[in-house]
């Protein structure tokens, strides 16, 4: 999955590379080699990409300078702020306003765990954000100045759909003495298995537990989410539901077969991903006819061929014997 927090910058990266091709000489536009304009695009596209990793990986030595001395790492901030502002180098300057906006998040956290929540808001203000991330960090810093109605009202901000936003606001409803309201959302996080792999879930179940004591200690804060490069919200299982599909269609058994993964650890609380392969193509369809059951652990990717009439389990070349 990709995280909500770093879309904006991959989208400013890509556009700033459309408007790096904009600005072309004319001769390279008009060259009927349209490959070579193709390859003069996707060089753009590399070495700011490139430019931007060469930040990500500045900006994760700051947060990690954070962690010991925030101080220090707001003055590290503003130098390496300056650095980008003034450079007159091209591949800098196409990444200078992910690069403000990236500082001066940063610098709202660290603003934040030194407990100075006013220059934390200025600085999220200061970019002119007021959604997702950027809102629930704003209503973090107002619930520590005991502002609730402001903070209530940036928990909205958030969005209902956005990863964080449910969390955000129980975690608004224990600070309000709210623990009725609080246990509600908490309890509907807990029975969703569909977001158990969001870094956030462990959290909401421990509140959850918290608020179920005869004497629950209420929270008196607002999750602040980090930008830190380094940080998943979520532990995606897209890399291994790719490897899964790619070793499924490699099977002659599912070649032009519909191939659907309906279980997965994150739903089942077991070590297996379940798949259904049948007469429909493509990857997922609800009105597949299925023709054969598999079972893939992602531990060591074994593949299993389910005998549904024994109900046993077989190895690929068991199953294949068998036929």
């Amino acid at each position: 999955m990709i995280k909500l927090s770093n879309y904006s910058i991959i989208l400013f990266a890509i556009l700033s590379c459309l408007f790096s091709c904009k600005n072309t000489p004319k001769n390279i536009i008009d060259d009927a080699n349209f490959d070579r304009d193709h390859a003069a695009i996707h060089e753009e596209m590399d070495k700011i990409s490139a430019e931007f990793g060469k930040f990500r990986k500045e900006l994760i030595l700051l947060y990690a300078e954070g962690e010991k001395n925030p101080e220090l790492a707001l003055t590290k901030a503003d130098t390496l702020l300056d650095i980008y502002n003034t450079t007159k180098e091209k591949y800098k300057s196409q990444i200078k306003q992910n690069v403000t906006t990236s500082i001066n998040y940063l610098k709202a956290e660290l603003y934040y765990k030194l407990g100075n929540y006013e220059q934390s808001i200025k600085k999220l203000k200061k970019e002119k954000y007021d959604s997702g991330e950027h809102a629930a960090a704003l209503a973090a810093n107002y619930v520590k100045l005991k502002e609730f109605d402001k903070a209530k009202y940036y928990v909205e901000k958030i969005g209902p759909g956005f990863y964080i936003y449910d969390y955000a606001l129980g975690n608004y409803y224990e600070t309000i003495d709210n623990k009725n309201e609080a246990l509600k959302i908490y309890s509907a996080i807990k029975a969703n298995k569909e977001i158990k792999h969001y870094a956030y879930y462990p959290l909401a179940v421990a509140r959850y537990d918290e608020l179920k004591k005869e004497k629950p200690q209420l929270l008196n804060e607002i999750y602040f989410p980090t930008q830190n490069p380094s940080f998943e919200i979520a532990d995606s299982d897209n890399e291994n539901r790719t490897k899964i599909f790619d070793m499924v269609f490699a099977l002659p058994e599912a070649k032009n077969k519909g191939v659907s993964i309906v279980e997965s650890p994150q739903t089942n609380d077991k070590d297996y991903y379940l798949i259904k392969v049948g007469k429909n193509a493509g990857y997922i369809t609800d009105d597949m006819i299925v023709e054969f059951t598999l079972y893939i652990y992602p531990k060591d990717f074994t593949m299993k061929y389910y005998d549904e009439k024994n109900n046993r389990l077989m190895t690929i070349e068991e199953w294949r014997n068998s036929r």
